[in-house]
């Protein structure tokens, strides 16, 4: 078991590695006089015009998880619901 943890860290260790070398490299990457740069405007038009579905969907799921972890988070133990009316606690 441990030479499977010390396994994945070695392997994670080295895809990140990989990663940072493939985006680090300048040719993969056009010049900045080539292309245009992109704007505000141009970034919520995109996510207006061009992903106006997925923002919708994106939204109503952290919606969701925000609900849920409220729900999580809140207590109902009776000594709790009794503090909080401002009752005895007998």
């Amino acid at each position: 078991m441990r030479f499977l943890s010390a396994a994945t860290r070695v392997g994670v260790v080295a895809f990140v590695l990989v990663l940072l070398r493939e985006t680090m490299d300048p040719s993969n990457w056009p010049a900045i006089e080539e292309s245009p740069q992109p704007s505000t405007l141009d970034l919520a038009n995109a996510l207006f015009d061009e992903w106006a579905v997925a923002t919708i969907v994106l939204g109503a799921l952290l919606a969701m998880a925000m609900i849920g972890a409220s729900y999580l988070v809140r207590d109902e133990r009776l000594i709790n619901l009794v503090w909080g009316m401002g009752g005895d606690d007998q």
